[in-house]
């Protein structure tokens, strides 16, 4: 991460507080971490007393045993659209940033993520509008994550513009098997989960039903003339499938059930920076780690279990166990040499 402007440095650290509340560093895991490198020194510590001079002490400082150490001290938000309120700072910044991109997009911009707020708690609400002025305020650039190209952002732009102006969309998109269809689609909001974009929306033929779009498989979005109306209840369903982690699987059930998994200690940092709900709990026994959730069961949570691979034990649910006995069987059946025949 050499060569970074101050601003979006900043803005780099913060976040890794963010998304790492639970945890205090010091300068150097910090920069360890963010791969800073060390000729850069002095530059972070100046960052560090900047971001601690922010009004509203979002960062806290203490000294032991001779280190200093820093920590995120902002409240969770429980209720952002987003799946994960740790990234929610960097979501924000960076829609901010793709809107600026375009002609007269900041007013846009800014009716949206009051819309997406107004869903907070009022504290919330406060507490994340004092802390995005103070960033903004110092913040000269902020570069945008990777992996979204110039067509992604015009692409989103519009789609912005559409959830604002409540219009449906012209859609071109590209299915699982590399398919492109045109669709009319309604647009009600933006979901950003592990480094990806989606377009949460309501289907037109099943009333009430919900689904998404990942924004890298647009090709093209085109505004129609046609209008929406924007259904309350459909709007909660979405947040309640989002926070379960049921929407970006096209699944309608928002219901949660709680997940127990014991991983080796080992993988604490893997875990720590790849936190797969909101809801997350580590506790430290003696020889493992126990996690704990209230989670939708769906293949999103059983392909991120398999991703740890050996490492981690499903405790609970059974069904739980049960999906990914099923696909190991399935992945054997489908390696397994064929038998030779007798002579």
């Amino acid at each position: 991460m050499a060569d970074l402007r101050r601003g979006e440095r900043m803005v780099r650290i913060f976040v890794f507080l963010l998304a790492h509340y639970n945890n205090r560093y010091t300068i150097t895991e910090i920069m360890q971490n963010l791969d800073i490198p060390e000729g850069d020194l002095r530059s972070v510590q100046r960052d560090m007393v900047a971001l601690m001079d922010i009004p509203g002490n979002y960062v806290e400082r203490c000294t032991e045993f001779g280190k200093t150490y820093y920590q995120a001290m902002v409240p969770q938000a429980d209720k952002l659209v987003f799946p994960e309120f740790n990234d929610t700072l960097m979501h924000l910044v960076f829609l901010k940033r793709i809107a600026n991109t375009y002609p007269a997009s900041a007013t846009l911009v800014t009716d949206l993520t009051e819309k997406i707020s107004s869903s907070l708690p009022k504290k919330t609400q406060d507490t994340l509008s004092q802390l995005y002025s103070a960033l903004n305020t110092r913040i000269a650039y902020v570069g945008t994550p990777p992996g979204i190209d110039e067509n992604s952002a015009k692409n989103l732009y519009t789609f912005l513009r559409a959830i604002h102006e409540k219009r449906k969309v012209l859609v071109s998109y590209m299915d699982n098997w590399g398919n492109y269809t045109d669709k009319v689609r309604v647009p009600l909001m933006i979901v950003m989960h592990q480094g990806d974009i989606y377009i949460g929306c309501t289907s037109q033929s099943h009333p009430g039903a919900t689904y998404t779009l990942k924004l890298c498989r647009v090709d093209s979005v085109t505004l129609t003339q046609e209008q929406f109306v924007e259904d309350p209840k459909v709007l909660e369903t979405l947040r309640k499938q989002i926070r379960s982690g049921a929407l970006l699987l096209g699944d309608q059930s928002s219901k949660t059930e709680e997940v127990v998994i014991t991983f080796e200690k080992q993988i604490w940092n893997t875990l720590n920076e790849r936190r797969y709900h909101q809801s997350m709990k580590i506790e430290e026994l003696k020889d493992k780690l126990r996690v704990t959730m209230q989670v939708n069961v769906n293949d999103l949570l059983k392909q991120w279990v398999m991703f740890l691979r050996n490492v981690a034990h499903v405790e609970k649910p059974k069904s739980l166990q049960q999906m990914i006995l099923e696909t190991a069987k399935g992945m054997v059946a489908q390696y397994k040499p064929p038998r030779k025949r007798r002579a």
